[in-house]
């Protein structure tokens, strides 16, 4: 925030009516990232303060009317006594005032003071206890709690208001009460009343809500110790007729015509007897409370009692019984319960521990029948909303003369969760029903049956293998739409079979192009072949090792030279074989070897296979028989 002059702040009233807007207020953070929450402002409006007083000293504008001279000095000619002088008269207030600067007569302030509360004193009406608690929320009047419920069949409350019945016949002993305690406790598994919580809550700042009071400014500082109020230092002068105060803010004015010196007083004092400034005195009483006023907090009623201990809190009578089945309490507070015996149907409005009809609605927590293999709960429908006629939300279960189960949703929408660890939140979706259907991956196993659609039929239908079979044509000429599928290759139909012959002689058109090159990427079989022209794909190698992976190399030598046979003879399936064939030029003598040829054989004699200046012809057959084993017959022809 840059600097800027005074911000007012948001002023609202016991009812949090705004009464003043502000630039700031009760909604404004008390800190924020782009500097302008509440304590940005309170910041600035220190440093605006600070600006407006030089070396740290206040100056006024006038005293008695009366404006400074240009060192700041008023000089204050008083006429009392009979003298000369023409100054003005310091006025005593008869009457306390919230805007007077002028002193006050002692004994205003004594009938003031005399009608206010001591801080030790006792209210005559109190809002609170001594703990903030407002007392006609949270205490009972003894009105209110003379008629509720001591105890049931002569046994009293344990200390959290409870009675445990354990009610006779029907074969049972009655179920586990539960208690739901009507305070926080950090111990305490039971549950806890919902307006206790609320009450707890209401009490807590939000995160983001605004502190009603600040102690430290951002630097740490406690704001009442090293701040001046606008109270403080607006009624500070340099001097009086060139006086200056002493050290406790004090100046004698002398009067002519022998009058007596008034001091008045800035700030309220035990054992001095001055006159005192009136706002001083205004803003001391209007901080007391009347006698007849509503005191803020109380520790004792009107009669001295404490009220803590001798009244019960609305919280604490809130739990207990006015009446059971309608019978309210004797004089003593007790209410006698009578249960027939054995396994009637009760009496009265009692429901027995077996058997009974229930003709009005029930509300409760939860329903449970326990775990036993013969327990159960039946129920035909269930309803949401609304009540047994109403479908919004409903369940209907089968019954005589209804042999389903039927499920009513208004969207409709129904979801399916998988649920391992028993919270909501870890429930992971894993199928949802709607207006189009189910949605979720299928979970059919073996060998799941449907209905088979006629033939022809054209919908979203599930379509069976039997729907299938039948719709296939054993034919392309059965098909009702054949477009896209080939019925002739060169104009030549295909035959019984479906086959279709191609020849490449004339008057019989071209499968394979004879006017431009076709590249084949994958084996061609061909049972014979006539060749005008052929050649072939050749590799250049320098080096002293190589795996030839084509079938025609030229090598370029000059020193003893490897031919790994391993790619060519990998490349020969069972049954097949391949020639290899390499011209080798060499600037001289050198050796040659062939590897990974499998049983190498020679035309000739083994030392033909040597390098020479002028050059060698080699011819590698290569051949695999049915079980994979290669066979290589080297042909090595010196040039000349």
């Amino acid at each position: 925030m840059k600097p800027q002059a005074f911000q007012p702040g948001e002023l609202r009233d016991e009812h949090d009516q705004i009464i003043r807007a502000g630039v700031y207020g009760k909604k404004t953070p008390f800190v924020s990232s782009d500097n302008n929450a509440i304590l940005d402002y309170i910041m600035n409006n220190f440093d605006a303060l600070y600006a407006q007083i030089p070396n740290g000293r206040a100056y006024v504008k006038s005293v008695n009317n009366i404006t400074p001279d240009s060192n700041g000095n008023v000089t204050i000619n008083l006429g009392s006594g009979g003298g000369g002088g023409t100054g003005t008269n310091i006025t005593v207030d008869s009457a306390l005032s919230s805007i007077s600067t002028n002193p006050v007569q002692n004994k205003v302030l004594y009938a003031a003071l005399n009608d206010k509360l001591d801080k030790t004193g006792i209210a005559a009406y109190a809002t609170r206890d001594d703990f903030g608690n407002i007392i006609a929320d949270t205490y009972a009047k003894k009105s209110e709690v003379s008629g509720v419920v001591k105890s049931v069949n002569n046994i009293t409350p344990d200390s959290n208001g409870n009675v445990t019945i354990n009610l006779g016949g029907g074969g049972g002993t009655g179920g586990t009460n539960i208690t739901v305690d009507s305070t926080l406790s950090s111990t305490s598994t039971n549950p806890v009343q919902n307006k206790v919580i609320y009450v707890a809550l209401s009490n807590k700042l939000d995160k983001n809500g605004t502190a009603t009071y600040a102690t430290c400014d951002s630097s740490g500082n406690i704001i009442s110790n090293t701040y001046a109020r606008k109270s403080d230092l607006s009624g500070y002068v340099k001097s009086i007729n060139n006086v200056k105060p002493d050290s406790a803010g004090n100046v004698n004015i002398s009067t002519s015509g022998g009058g007596s010196n008034i001091t008045v007083d800035a700030t309220l004092d035990s054992t001095s007897s001055n006159a005192i400034a009136n706002k001083a005195v205004y803003a001391a009483l209007n901080n007391k409370l009347d006698k007849t006023g509503i005191a803020a907090y109380a520790t004792r009623d009107d009669f001295g009692n404490i009220i803590a201990d001798t009244y019960a809190k609305k919280s604490e009578v809130s739990g207990v019984v006015k009446s059971v089945n309608n019978i309210a309490p004797d004089s003593n507070g007790n209410v006698t319960i009578t249960v027939s015996g054995g396994g009637g149907g009760g009496s009265g409005d009692y429901l027995p521990l077996t058997g009974g009809t229930v003709t009005g609605g029930i509300t409760a927590t939860n329903f449970q029948t326990g775990t036993g293999a013969a327990n159960y709960f039946q129920c035909r429908k269930f309803r949401s909303e609304g009540n047994a006629n109403s479908y919004y939300h409903a369940i209907d279960f089968g019954y005589s003369g209804h042999d389903s189960v039927d499920f009513y949703e208004y969207d409709p929408n129904w979801n399916f969760y998988k649920c391992t660890s028993g919270t909501k939140s870890s429930a992971v979706l894993v199928g949802n029903i709607n207006g189009n259907g189910w949605n979720g991956g299928a979970r059919l196993t073996g060998a799941p049956t449907a209905p088979t659609a006629a033939v022809g039929t054209n919908t979203t239908q599930i379509a069976t293998t039997e729907f299938v079979q039948a719709a296939i044509p054993t034919n392309v000429s059965s098909f009702t739409n054949d477009a896209g599928y080939i019925k002739s290759v060169n104009n030549i139909k295909p035959d019984s079979n479906g086959n279709v012959n191609i020849s490449t002689s004339s008057g019989g058109g071209g499968g394979v192009s004879t006017s431009v090159a076709n590249t084949w990427t994958a084996q061609q079989n061909f049972q014979r072949l006539k060749f005008n022209f052929e050649s072939f794909a050749t590799s250049r190698i320098s080096g002293t090792y190589n795996s030839p992976a084509k079938s025609v190399a030229i090598y370029n030598v000059t020193g003893a030279l490897t031919l790994d046979m391993s790619t060519l003879a990998g490349m020969i399936s069972n049954g097949d074989t391949s020639i290899f064939t390499a011209y080798i030029a060499s600037n001289g003598s050198y050796a040659l070897s062939i590897t990974n040829a499998g049983t190498l054989k020679y035309a000739g004699s083994a030392v033909d296979l040597a390098i020479t200046a002028s050059g060698l012809l080699l011819n590698i057959f290569l051949t695999k028989n049915a079980s994979g084993v290669v066979t290589s017959i080297a042909q090595a022809t010196k040039l000349s």
